[in-house]
C-alpha cells in the first residue's frame, strides 16, 4: 500500500518535467514558505534546552500560567461557540426583528483592537461601574478569570459566528422536512439532523475562537489581575525582563495546544459527508419552531447586543471626554493627540495593505496548484499554507524576531519584517478564500482551454483569474482588517520607526491615558469600517458579499 502511494507520488512529480514554468513556481513557493513559516517555528523551538522546558512543570508560576491558559481556552471556546451558534441560528432560521443590528454586532469586535474594549467592561461592570454600582446596585469584582471569561466571550464569538453562519445558511431544509414528515419531534430533528450537518461549522468556529483565546494577551493583561496566562508571561519575559530564552519556552508551550486543536478539528469532523446542496433548488421555508424557543433565542441575542453596544458606546464617548471614567466633560484633546500620531496610523495602513496584497498574491497560485495540479506534493503545499493558522500570533512574531535577527537576512527594526510577518500570518485566510473560489469553478473550462492549445500559464491568466476576482479581493480585505487591528504578531518585532496604532494604544492603556487610547481605537475602527463599506459596495454591485 505504501509502495503504491510512493509510486503514484513519484509518477505525479514527473509531470513537472513537461511544465518547467510550473516546476520553477512550485520550487519557489516551497522555498519561500519553508523559510518564512517553518524556519521561524524551528528557531523558537530549538532555541531553549530541555531543562528550560522542564520549568513549565517545576516552576510554579509557569505551571499555573499553563493550566490557566488551557482552562480559559476551554471555557471561552465553549461559550464563544454557543453564543455564535445562537446568533447564527437566529439570523439564518428565525423571523425576528433587529437582524441587521445583530449582524452589525457580530462584525464590530472583528474590526477593533480587542484589548482596549476590556477597559469599557471595567468602567461598566467594575467596583465603581456605571451598570454594576449605579444601575444594578451590586458589588462585582470583574478582575480575574470571571471577567476575562466574559470579555473573551464577547470579543471572540464573532470569529466563530463567521464560520458557523457560513455553513448554516447553506444547509438545506429538505432533510429536516423529511424527518418531520416521519414523525420526528423538534428536538429530535435538531439533535439528529440539523446539528450533525452543522458539525463542520461548529468545529471550524470553535477552532478559530480557541486560537484567538489561546494567543490573547491584551485582555488578560488588563482585566485578568493575578490570573496569569502564558501569552502575558511570554510578553513580560521578552519586553520587561528581556529574557528571550524564557519567552521562547512559554511561546512554544502555546504551540502544542494550538496544534492539538487542529488535530482535534480534523478528527471530529472526520471524513463524513456533509453535502446537502445537490444542485436542486428548493423553495421551502425553514420549519417553524415553538414560540418560546424562538423568542428565547431572540432575547439572548438582544441581551448580548445591548452589552456590546454599551461597551462600544462608552468607548466612543470616552474618546471625547477629559478623564475617561471620571470627568465626562467634552473635549477634542484626545483627537488632537491622535493627529500627532499620524505616523503610527500611516504605518498601520501601509503594512496592512502591503501584507494583505502580498498574502493574496502568494496564496492564489498556491491554491491553484493544490486544487488543480496533481504534482505529488499537494498535501505538503496545503500543510505549508494552513500552518500559520495553527501557530499563535505571539509565537509567530517571536519566531520572526529570532529568525531574522542575523545575517544573511537581517530584518530587525525594518518595515519589511513587519510586512512579512503579517503576510504569512494572513496566508491561511487568503489561501482558504482562493481555494473555496477554485472549488466553485468547473475544471471543464480549463480543460477546454488546454485542448485549444493554450498553456497552463495562459489558462490561469485568461480563464481562472478573472473568475477568482471576488474570492481574491475578499481574502485581501479580510486580511487587511485583521492586520490593522493586530497586535500579537508584531509586538516583538516593531521598532520606534515601525510602531503601529495598536502598539500605541497598548502603551496608552498601560500609562493610564484611557481617553487617548479610546480616541486611537475609534480612529482605527472608523478606518476599518470605511474600507469594509467600500469593499461591500464593490461586491454588492456584482451581486456578491464579503464573508468575514
Amino acid at each position: 500500500m505504501i509502495s503504491t502511494t510512493i509510486k503514484d507520488t513519484w509518477a505525479e512529480m514527473k509531470k513537472l518535467r513537461s511544465e518547467p514554468v510550473l516546476a520553477i513556481g512550485v520550487a519557489i513557493i516551497v522555498l519561500i514558505a519553508c523559510y518564512f513559516v517553518i524556519w521561524p517555528i524551528v528557531k523558537v523551538i530549538s532555541f531553549s534546552r530541555l531543562e528550560d522546558y522542564l520549568k513549565l512543570i517545576t516552576y510554579p508560576r509557569w505551571y499555573r500560567a499553563a493550566w490557566h491558559s488551557l482552562f480559559m481556552t476551554v471555557i471561552s471556546t465553549v461559550s464563544c461557540t454557543i453564543v455564535a451558534f445562537v446568533f447564527a441560528y437566529t439570523i439564518t432560521r428565525l423571523k425576528v426583528p433587529f437582524k441587521p443590528l445583530f449582524r452589525f454586532i457580530t462584525l464590530l469586535p472583528i474590526v477593533s483592537p480587542p484589548f482596549i474594549v476590556a477597559l469599557s467592561y471595567i468602567l461598566l461592570f467594575g467596583g465603581q461601574g456605571i451598570i454594576s454600582k449605579y444601575i444594578l446596585h451590586v458589588k462585582i469584582d470583574i478582575y480575574g478569570w470571571h471577567g476575562l471569561w466574559l470579555v473573551q466571550t464577547m470579543t471572540f464569538f464573532p470569529y466563530a459566528y463567521a464560520v458557523i453562519h457560513g455553513v448554516m445558511k447553506s444547509t438545506s431544509v429538505n432533510l429536516e422536512y423529511a424527518a418531520y414528515n416521519m414523525g420526528a419531534t423538534h428536538f429530535q430533528v435538531f439533535k439528529n439532523v440539523f446539528l450533525p450537518l452543522c458539525r463542520p461549522g461548529l468545529a471550524g468556529g470553535a477552532l478559530i475562537a480557541a486560537m484567538n483565546v489561546l494567543a490573547d494577551f491584551g485582555n488578560p493583561m488588563i482585566i485578568a489581575g493575578n490570573f496569569n496566562v502564558l501569552p502575558t508571561e511570554a510578553y513580560m519575559q521578552m519586553s520587561g525582563l528581556f529574557d528571550l530564552n524564557s519567552a521562547a519556552v512559554l511561546s512554544t508551550a502555546l504551540l502544542l495546544p494550538a496544534l492539538g486543536l487542529f488535530v482535534w478539528n480534523r478528527v471530529w469532523v472526520g471524513q463524513r459527508s456533509y453535502v446537502t446542496v445537490t444542485g436542486k433548488d428548493t423553495s421551502l421555508e425553514h420549519y417553524p419552531i415553538p414560540s418560546a424557543v424562538k423568542w428565547g433565542l431572540f432575547a439572548c441575542c438582544m441581551l448580548i447586543t445591548l452589552i456590546v453596544l454599551a461597551v462600544y458606546g462608552v468607548l466612543f464617548y470616552g474618546a471625547f471626554t477629559k478623564t475617561w471614567g471620571y470627568d465626562w466633560s467634552f473635549t477634542l484633546q484626545n483627537i488632537h493627540y491622535v493627529e500627532a500620531k499620524g505616523r503610527e496610523i500611516w504605518n498601520s495602513l501601509k503594512y496592512a495593505l502591503l501584507a494583505s496584497l502580498a498574502a493574496g498574491l502568494f496564496a492564489l497560485p498556491l491554491a491553484y496548484i493544490v486544487q488543480r495540479k496533481r504534482i505529488g506534493i499537494n498535501r505538503l503545499l496545503d500543510f505549508l499554507a494552513i500552518l500559520p493558522g495553527a501557530v499563535p500570533g505571539i509565537f509567530l512574531g517571536l519566531g520572526f524576531a529570532m529568525a531574522f535577527n542575523e545575517k544573511p537576512f537581517l530584518l530587525t527594526g525594518t518595515s519589511l519584517i513587519m510586512i512579512l510577518a503579517l503576510m504569512f500570518w494572513n496566508l491561511p485566510t487568503c489561501y482558504s478564500a482562493s481555494l473555496a473560489g477554485l472549488q466553485q469553478i468547473s475544471g471543464a473550462l480549463e480543460e477546454a482551454s488546454l485542448n485549444l492549445g493554450m498553456n497552463s500559464l495562459a489558462t490561469l491568466r485568461r480563464i481562472v483569474l478573472p473568475l477568482l476576482k471576488g474570492p481574491f479581493i475578499s481574502g485581501i480585505v479580510v486580511s487587511f482588517l485583521r492586520s490593522v487591528t493586530c497586535l500579537s504578531v508584531i509586538i516583538f518585532i516593531y521598532s520606534a520607526k515601525t510602531s503601529v496604532g495598536t502598539v500605541s494604544i497598548l502603551g496608552l492603556v498601560q500609562n493610564g491615558e484611557w481617553g487617548s487610547a479610546s480616541a486611537f481605537t475609534v480612529v482605527l475602527i472608523s478606518i476599518a469600517f470605511a474600507v469594509l463599506c467600500i469593499a461591500q459596495y464593490f461586491f454588492r454591485k456584482q451581486g456578491k458579499s464579503i464573508e468575514l
